[in-house]
């Protein structure tokens, strides 16, 4: 039977048969799923151009997902690249050739839509907790090789859970940090639930617009942390916060997919840094989770080279609470028509200076 693939838009695919896919198939983890996509739409400059691919020589079955977004770099010029957070997502069950086409048929989708688009670069990033990397220890090359012209991996820091004790854990912790926790005896350690979490969303929002200013750092719409707390599904997501007496000091939230969790977004306010809230939430959500049986935990994406002071001390929290080094496989896919759009680029700064 000749082999034929079709593109079927997000907007058109069912939730249910979107999300029984990515459950099956060891290359998606959270970001690949219905909501984790969905929540990525309340970014602005954001718009989704997500899809999977159907295999029609075989009863119409979803074979791949690709989440995908346009993001507008520029308000000033036509200036934009797509972003793929997690990569194609492909069938376990199919056969190599079978695979090596399907490579071949998203390629050319994507080589057509940003020549449409007049997009200049697609940017891939891998989920390191996909069960295809995480428990994969023969990986030596960036799985994104086929789709990619430029590679950019870089490494992220995991904590494994699985088969330690805690006191373990806790011993791999640095000396600094281990320091740090012992000045917070005074904070206490809290769940989100249901019947406070209006008053937590909005002070979330309100620390989140003040870090914004001391960082200096684009602020994220409000409708996205909306979607976290209230339309994320429970059983994707672990809020926490800390207190000191009455204030809330800092907020931390965690994505939970397939028995691992990642360290998807936090604010604290500059007395909460002080006293070390955020290394006491870390400390209680490693604990939480460990209780849980989540396997891995991901701090997130470590800054090496980074000159930054604050990307240097996030780098520095990250990789205190005894977590190793993991890849984390990211790469751009360059358009062949990169220079006549660099071109136009050019000549619409050209033409905005003359106005």
């Amino acid at each position: 039977m000749l082999e034929y693939f079709e593109i079927k838009e997000f907007s058109k695919c069912l939730k249910k048969e979107w999300d029984k896919f990515c459950y099956k198939s060891n290359d998606a983890w959270l970001w690949h799923t219905y909501d984790g996509i969905f929540s990525k739409t309340q970014w602005s400059d954001h718009y989704n151009f997500s899809f999977s691919v159907i295999d029609v020589s075989n009863k119409k079955n979803i074979v791949a997902v690709v989440p995908l977004f346009l993001v507008k770099k520029s308000k000033i010029i036509d200036y934009s690249s797509f972003d793929s957070l997690g990569g194609p997502a492909i069938c376990d069950s199919l056969s190599k050739t079978k695979v090596n086409k399907l490579i071949f048929f998203i390629n050319n989708y994507l080589n057509s839509l940003m020549k449409n688009k007049k997009v200049y670069k697609c940017e891939f990033l891998l989920s390191t907790l996909s069960k295809s990397i995480i428990e994969n220890n023969k990986i030596i090359v960036n799985p994104l090789g086929p789709y990619i012209s430029l590679d950019k991996s870089s490494f992220t820091w995991i904590q494994k859970l699985k088969n330690k004790s805690f006191k373990l854990i806790y011993d791999s912790f640095e000396n600094k940090t281990k320091a740090i926790l012992k000045k917070t005896q005074d904070l206490s350690f809290h769940e989100l639930t249901n019947t406070n979490s209006t008053k937590i969303l909005n002070t979330y929002i309100n620390l989140h617009h003040k870090m914004s200013i001391r960082k200096k750092i684009t602020k994220k719409n409000n409708e996205y942390f909306e979607y976290i707390f209230f339309k994320f599904p429970i059983s994707n997501k672990k809020i926490f916060y800390v207190k000191s007496g009455t204030n809330i000091l800092s907020i931390s939230v965690f994505g939970i997919y397939k028995g691992n969790a990642i360290y998807w977004t936090n604010v604290s306010d500059l007395n909460g840094l002080k006293k070390g809230s955020n290394y006491f939430c870390m400390w209680k959500a490693l604990e939480y989770f460990k209780k849980c049986k989540i396997k891995y935990v991901e701090f997130g994406e470590g800054f090496f080279n980074s000159e930054k002071i604050s990307q240097m001390n996030l780098n520095h929290f990250k990789k205190s609470f005894g977590g190793q080094k993991y890849p984390l496989y990211r790469g751009d896919k360059i358009n062949s028509f990169s220079k006549d759009i660099f071109i136009n680029i050019l000549r619409e700064i050209n033409n905005y200076i003359k106005r």
